[in-house]
């Protein structure tokens, strides 16, 4: 890969030697540990830009779907559904899918639940013991 322009920057004396001593352990230059570093730096950006739009697009879907169930006849409300316990299939669903999901979305979920405005489902610690 060829390079094309090159930049000065100024850093702190302290974060000078912090990279020096980084990019040694890894067996490189500190101009190439730097670089790696804004690389990866731009790809976690890209990916936390990605889940934003994510989100967005689940909330949109989340409210039409929210929409379309509160719009039809017979459909328990959410003053109902705070009060029913969930049945044994729900919460079956419900764990296999937390098993299934890594931790990341599964608060990008609960962050989404608690938007819609609804309490999410919390499954019980083991009881604490009182000394």
């Amino acid at each position: 890969m060829a390079l094309s322009d090159s930049i000065k920057i100024r850093l702190r004396e302290g974060q000078a030697l912090v990279y020096a001593a980084q990019a040694e352990q890894r067996g490189v230059g500190v101009a190439a540990y730097i670089r790696d570093r804004l690389d990866h730096a731009d790809r976690i950006c890209e990916e936390l830009a990605s889940l934003r739009a994510a989100m967005i697009d689940m909330g949109e879907t989340m409210d039409e779907m929210r929409d379309q169930v509160t719009d039809r006849p017979g459909t328990p409300t959410q003053e109902t559904q705070a009060t029913s316990e969930p049945s044994a299939i729900e919460v079956e669903t419900l764990l296999l899918l937390r098993a299934l999901s890594a931790p990341q979305k599964l608060q990008m979920v609960t962050a989404e639940i608690e938007r819609q405005g609804l309490k999410p489902f919390k499954i019980p610690g083991p009881p604490t013991r009182i000394r």
